[in-house]
């Protein structure tokens, strides 16, 4: 993963980078309201001989005899010879070994002090439990190294610091704890953040489809939330994000080559909702606005919305021409919008669909349809559900996938690639669809709103009204 990347990733998850800490945050604050305070009283013990020398070398090894022996008084002070004395006059409602457990000593490095510590409930009561043990360490030390007849203590204790009774405790620290939330919980995000990455899998951009499939990708049309509403766009803004990307994809698809360009284009996805049948009907109605006669055809016999969406007749169609009941020009219909494109609606739902679609007389249809058309665009059945589109596809110059960002799964995608080269068909690329905006998207405004982009499956829409401005066609220019 390279830098950019990294920062992509932490921009796609900004809510959860800045939630995650806030929860981490949340959580250390309760967890120190409920911890119990407790408080912590010193006391420092400075150990030395009680022979006396004027020699170096002799005073030398005196000192590290005491520090030798300190660190066997560390061991002491958690003992019951000493816990038990403190316990008994303290009237401590503790066994030996949890007090223990309550003490900490530390001996600093080359020297004969010894630092006891003790955590309590009660600062006053943790100041008189280690000045007890300092008492009781003092008199564990008397036994355990009597003085000889006659002369004092080998060993001279003496308590430099008693302990004294702490103003604020020392634990729960409310500051200390909350700063470890935070860092805890921007982990924790930035954790979530990659596994989700890692295990979503849905196209998300147009570098996914190269990486998945291995086809170019020829066009990005971006998500618009009028699409629902309004399938083309020449109904809603033909300014727009939305209306430049299918003049890009149109303009991708004559330089698919040159020498024979594709005529006869069907136009499917992995499943359905991915928006197949919008992406068909703006692909015709783009090549028509660019002065090339187009025909388009809907081969959905399962889920047909081509003729619903462009306001046409729905009784007669594909599968009329296909039984016999009727000729090409009996069910040939007229869309008009700033261009006019011929459709073929899929007529009555048939009991059959891949066997009426793989056919010689679909062929035939389609080899008439290309002899008066410059374009043939046939809208599809899904690859995935059914076999329709794998029928139909070895017959046409080319299929064109379209993929729904941010539900197209990326195995998806590559098993209708696979499906398609299974069948020897000719796959020109893939068009992504309902991406999101960019930076680069806040070129296209016109008339003060800037005009989304992207499209589903065809719903119904309004036609627009013959007197708006119309846009020459390019054989008119």
């Amino acid at each position: 993963m390279t830098i950019s990347e990294f920062v992509r990733g932490l921009r796609r998850h900004l809510v959860l980078l800045a939630i995650a800490p806030l929860l981490g945050a949340a959580v250390a604050q309760l967890i120190t309201m409920l911890q119990p305070r407790s408080y912590e009283s010193k006391a420092s013990v400075f150990f030395s001989l009680s022979q006396t020398t004027d020699r170096l070398d002799q005073a030398y090894q005196g000192t590290l005899f005491s520090q030798q022996k300190v660190r066997s008084y560390a061991d002491i002070v958690t003992t019951p010879k000493v816990t038990q004395p403190v316990i008994d006059e303290l009237r401590l409602r503790v066994r030996p070994d949890l007090l223990a457990k309550r003490l900490t000593v530390e001996v600093p490095l080359d020297t004969t002090l010894l630092n006891i510590s003790v955590r309590y409930s009660d600062p006053v009561m943790a100041a008189r439990i280690v000045n007890s043990v300092t008492s009781h360490l003092s008199k564990a030390v008397s036994d355990l190294e009597p003085p000889q007849p006659g002369r004092p203590l080998p060993i001279q204790i003496h308590v430099v610091r008693p302990g004294t009774v702490p103003l604020k405790p020392s634990s729960p620290r409310p500051l200390l704890n909350v700063a470890i939330g935070l860092v805890l919980g921007t982990i924790a995000g930035i954790g979530a953040g990659a596994l989700k990455d890692a295990l979503d899998t849905r196209i998300g951009r147009a570098a996914d489809v190269t990486r998945v499939s291995g086809l170019p990708v020829l066009g990005e049309v971006p998500h618009d939330a009028a699409a629902r509403r309004h399938v083309l766009v020449d109904d809603t803004d033909r300014f727009g994000r939305r209306a430049e990307a299918y003049r890009k994809l149109r303009t991708n698809l004559r330089f698919i080559g040159v020498d024979q360009p594709p005529r006869t284009i069907v136009v499917s996805s992995p499943h359905r909702g991915d928006g197949k049948s919008s992406t068909a009907m703006n692909v015709a109605f783009s090549l028509a606005d660019d002065g090339a006669r187009v025909v388009l055809v809907d081969a959905d016999l399962r889920r047909s919305s081509i003729a619903s969406a462009l306001g046409l007749v729905e009784g007669a169609g594909l599968t009329s021409v296909l039984a016999g009941q009727a000729t090409i020009a009996d069910v040939l219909q007229q869309a008009k919008r700033r261009s006019t494109i011929d459709v073929i609606a899929s007529g009555p739902v048939p009991p059959n669909p891949s066997e009426l679609l793989g056919t010689r007389r679909m062929q035939q249809i389609l080899e008439e349809l290309s002899e008066n058309a410059d374009y043939v665009i046939i809208d599809s059945p899904p690859l995935l559900p059914v076999a329709d589109a794998a029928v139909i596809a070895p017959g046409c110059d080319g299929v064109i996938l379209v993929a729904r960002a941010g539900r197209t799964k990326q195995d998806e995608l590559r098993s209708a690639a696979e499906s398609l080269a299974a069948v020897n068909a000719e796959t020109l690329g893939v068009v992504v669809n309902m991406t999101k905006s960019t930076a680069n998207d806040r070129y296209y405004v016109y008339s003060g709103r800037t005009s989304p982009g992207g499209g589903d499956d065809a719903s119904p829409s309004p036609r627009r009204r013959d007197e708006e401005d119309p846009v020459p066609s390019a054989s008119a220019r």
